[in-house]
């Protein structure tokens, strides 16, 4: 008998938010669905990822021949969130989007008293408001078909409470909700699944510039000694985006080395 692969997944087209960093859990995410004949859009918001994120898209281009779009877009507007999706479908010459992956992420760490109104909106209309307005540009403008898949990454830090990031790990467990809540509407109205896959510590330039040192967190783990790797995550959310986990939705789950335990 053959062993399990993931080829249901060749030619399937996939957004993946926030992906222009090389060294990120969203690059990571593009070259593993890449790896397995997805089509990928790599997007980015800030000028410097511009040269990064075509380096990327070049590479995956020659390395797993796919299609590669490029988009240089903020997720935080419903206008941004189109634009997504119109330019991923232009690019790629395709009529419709089969997976989301939500992961375009920042923090602004510092107690709750000292976040500025613009700290506070900023943090909430890219973590809350962005995968708000992408799930449904996807559905709507991008005509996800049943069997689509919406992945939400979220963060261990909606279950730690980290003091140093109060406004991030609220809206990381709004976030949480809104994946059951997504789960429930759209699964029975569009047979798209809608899940949350949370990192713990993980080697990107974001944790190391969080407060709360990946050091702190790795005695946490029950499974590990070390930080994880952005390709930890990258193979889970490639075995939620396949048929394999057809049956899992409104899903939390924790890449975390057992930091939750069984939360």
């Amino acid at each position: 008998m053959p062993g399990d692969d993931f080829s249901d997944l060749a030619g399937k087209v996939a957004i993946v938010t926030g992906s222009g960093r090389p060294n990120g859990i969203g690059a990571a995410i593009a070259r593993t669905l890449a790896r397995n004949g997805v089509s990928v859009t790599i997007n980015y918001v800030s000028e410097r990822s511009a040269k990064p994120a075509e380096d990327l898209a070049q590479s995956i281009r020659d390395e797993y021949k796919v299609g590669v779009a490029v988009v240089h877009q903020d997720v935080s507007s419903p206008e941004g969130a189109q634009r997504i999706v119109a330019e991923t479908m232009k690019q790629l010459g395709v009529d419709h989007i089969d997976i989301l992956v939500n992961n375009a992420g920042l923090t602004r760490p510092g107690p709750l008293l000292e976040a500025t109104v613009a700290d506070i909106e900023k943090q909430f209309s890219v973590l809350v408001y962005g995968p708000l307005y992408l799930t449904q540009a996807v559905v709507g403008l991008g005509k996800m078909p049943k069997g689509g898949r919406i992945i939400n990454i979220g963060s261990i830090g909606s279950r730690t409470f980290p003091v140093a990031l109060p406004v991030y790990a609220a809206a990381k467990s709004a976030l949480d909700i809104l994946t059951v809540l997504w789960a429930g509407e759209l699964g029975r109205t569009h047979g798209i699944t809608v899940n949350t896959v949370a990192p713990g510590p993980i080697a990107t330039d974001l944790v190391d510039k969080t407060p709360e040192t990946a050091s702190e967190l790795v005695v946490q783990q029950r499974g590990s000694d070390r930080i994880g790797e952005p390709q930890h995550m990258a193979d889970v959310v490639l075995l939620i985006a396949s048929e394999k986990s057809r049956w899992l939705t409104a899903k939390y789950i924790a890449v975390d080395a057992g930091i939750l335990g069984n939360c």
